[in-house]
C-alpha cells in the first residue's frame, strides 16, 4: 500500500491533481485580457501609467484575490505543500509576467525611454522582451515536473485543478 506525500515534518499532503498546460494558458490569456480592459477603462480617468500599474497589480495578486481565468476553467494557485497562496507569493509568481507590461507604460507615457518617432523602437523591443519572457515561462512549463513555471518555482507553488 503506497501513503500519500507527506512533508518535512510528516504530515501528509493533499493529494491535488496539476491543472494541464492547455487550461493553464487559457486561463493566463483570458486574464491577460481582462487585466487590458481594465487599463483601457482606467486610462479614460487617470494615466496610462497609473491605469497599467494598478491592472499590473491585480494580475500580480490574481491568485490570491481571484482570476476570472482560473475560474472560468477550474483551476487554484496553491502552494507546494496544497495551501491557499498569500499574497507575497501571488506577487512573487506573477511578477515576471508584468514587468514587462508596466515597463511599456512607462515608455508610453513619456517618463523614460526615446520620445517621438524613436519611442516605437523602445516599444517594440519590450513587447519582444515580453513575449520572450511568456514563451520561457511556456517552455519551462513543458519541461519541469507538475507544469512549473518560472514563477512557481520562485514562489513554491503550483497549479492544481479545483
Amino acid at each position: 500500500m503506497k501513503l500519500p506525500p507527506a512533508d518535512a515534518a510528516g504530515r501528509f499532503l493533499p493529494n491535488l491533481r496539476t491543472g494541464s498546460i492547455f487550461k493553464r494558458c487559457f486561463a493566463k490569456i483570458l486574464d491577460f485580457m481582462v487585466a487590458g480592459c481594465v487599463t483601457a477603462a482606467l486610462w479614460l480617468l487617470v494615466p496610462l501609467l497609473v491605469a497599467s500599474l494598478v491592472s499590473m497589480l491585480w494580475l500580480c495578486l490574481s491568485d490570491w484575490v481571484g482570476s476570472p481565468g482560473k475560474w472560468l476553467f477550474q483551476l487554484r494557485a496553491v502552494t507546494v505543500e496544497g495551501r491557499r497562496l498569500a499574497p507575497l507569493a501571488s506577487l512573487k509568481r506573477n511578477v515576471i509576467l508584468g514587468l514587462p507590461t508596466v515597463a511599456q507604460a512607462f515608455l508610453l507615457s513619456g517618463w523614460v525611454g526615446l520620445q517621438g518617432q524613436n519611442q516605437k523602437w523602445d516599444v517594440g523591443l519590450i513587447a519582444c522582451v515580453g513575449f520572450a519572457v511568456w514563451l520561457g515561462e511556456l517552455i519551462g512549463m513543458v519541461m519541469q515536473p507538475e507544469n512549473r513555471r518560472w514563477g512557481d518555482a520562485f514562489a513554491r507553488s503550483r497549479v492544481v485543478d479545483r
